[in-house]
């Protein structure tokens, strides 16, 4: 069995099986990432939260009901730029025909993509093309320092 994490050091990869239960591997690999490369803790977090939100849709919406679909990420590592492209082969899908969402209506679901958006400073969306789905994101930021 080949390691996921190749071994490039501004070049991660990692891919899971479409089920929730891998969603805490994203979460913790997004974690040590953002540490790594001195990303403050309110940034990581809010990033933590897109990337986790990007999977748990392709999860619930591109493989519903199939656990054995793949989910392809990537993370490109700069000096003052986190690249994260997350990549699928399920149902495709236009993020331009998503119903606009009233944000004063309380209710669940339905605000993934306005927060992906509000969190990170690029995601581009591209879904038309061939068989796969594929989210790019983009955070920009200033290192901090580490002890």
């Amino acid at each position: 069995m080949s390691n996921p994490v190749t071994h490039d050091p501004d070049h991660l990869r990692l891919s899971i099986p479409s089920h929730p239960k891998y969603l805490q591997l994203v979460r913790r690999m997004v974690e040590t990432i953002t540490a790594i490369t001195g990303i403050s803790k309110k940034d990581a977090a809010g990033i933590i939260l897109a990337v986790d939100e990007a999977c748990a849709n392709i999860i619930r919406h591109g493989y519903p009901d199939q656990p054995h679909g793949t989910i392809h990420l990537y993370f490109d590592v700069h000096q003052t730029e986190l690249g994260i492209t997350i990549e699928d082969f399920g149902s495709p899908w236009d993020p331009e025909t998503l119903p606009p969402r009233d944000l004063d209506e309380v209710r669940t679901g339905g605000l993934g993509i306005p927060m992906m958006q509000c969190v990170m400073d690029c995601v581009d969306f591209d879904c038309g093309s061939g068989a796969r789905n594929r989210v790019t994101m983009i955070k920009r930021f200033q290192p901090c320092e580490k002890p």
